[in-house]
């Protein structure tokens, strides 16, 4: 099984590192220091506790050196899919799967790469890249990493989603599958928006976790924000979060954050890429939440995306 990671972030490292401990041969394209770095180093992995990892993927520039692949992941930041689609198109795998977060704009992915070779996914996984080169990270436990079936629903290995599952599992990855990819990342861009731009507004996970009031805030941000994607049509997806935002009492879900915000989801899941993205990827999936939302009364969400101006 050839792997190429379209991207080398901290996402394309994580799933290419743990490609590689698998016994997959694994390929990443990445450029420029990055991909000096790559070849000088390796990759470096470490989840908890556990002793940093070095593997040493094949380094690419462009998709004419990857060469056949069999399955191809893109990682690369949403607002970087527009300036790549040539490039992804180019990509010569049986299957590419996105693992991008990309709330809009999967109709013109599937159709760039051809719909009957496409997966939409998203990881499972987050962490942050410390200044050794090391990429410590956590499965995320209250979101594996999710593939997006077709209307068939099919999983079995003859089809592309069953070939993607394949492959996660092999590396050992949890995995859930939905028939209702566009809802579940339409739901997911409103939340991950408002709970970054509230961390990057603050500068530091802690300092909001400790401050119930943001909190409380923040998650009536999201409750208006999903409120206003229902009442367009779209299903809070998948049910815990529409449970948690829409259905639990206010207090109830503002503890619940606050717990989660000071421990690992917050630590490694959502502040490293709040931090990071403020400047490139969260200004554009504001932007695009607030498409989703247009004409809608969401003045708390609007206040939290206007405090990392």
């Amino acid at each position: 099984m050839r792997v190429l990671i379209f991207g080398s972030g901290v996402i394309g490292r994580i799933y290419a590192a743990r490609f590689l401990a698998a016994g997959l041969e694994v390929v990443v394209l990445s450029r420029g220091a990055a991909a000096d770095q790559l070849r000088q180093t390796g990759i470096v992995l470490r989840k908890g506790q556990r002793t940093a990892e070095t593997v040493f993927p094949r380094i690419v520039e462009n998709t004419v050196e990857a060469g056949p692949i069999d399955i191809a992941l893109v990682t690369v930041r949403g607002d970087q899919v527009n300036a790549a689609l040539l490039h992804i198109a180019s990509i010569q795998a049986r299957v590419v799967a996105s693992l991008v977060n990309l709330p809009r704009g999967l109709d013109t992915l599937a159709e760039v790469v051809g719909p009957d070779r496409f997966v939409a996914a998203f990881p499972g996984v987050a962490g942050r890249l410390d200044n050794d080169g090391i990429v410590t990270y956590i499965e995320v436990p209250q979101q594996p990493t999710m593939v997006g079936l077709s209307s068939s629903g099919a999983t079995d290995t003859s089809s592309p989603q069953g070939e993607v599952l394949a492959l996660l599992k092999s590396a050992g990855f949890p995995t859930a599958t939905t028939l209702r990819m566009p809802a579940w990342l339409q739901t997911h861009a409103i939340f991950i928006a408002a709970f970054e731009s509230a961390i990057a507004a603050t500068g530091d996970v802690m300092v909001l976790a400790a401050d119930r009031s943001a909190v409380r805030n923040l998650v009536q941000a999201v409750r208006e924000g999903f409120a206003a994607l229902e009442a367009r049509g779209t299903t809070t997806t998948p049910p815990v979060l529409r449970v948690l935002f829409l259905r639990m009492p206010v207090w109830f879900a503002t503890m619940y954050w606050c717990r989660q915000l000071r421990g690992e989801l917050g630590r490694l899941g959502l502040a490293p890429h709040a931090i990071s993205s403020r400047h490139t990827e969260l200004p554009a999936l504001q932007h695009v939440v607030r498409a989703l939302l247009a004409g809608a009364n969401t003045p708390k969400l609007e206040s939290i995306f206007a405090g990392t101006r």
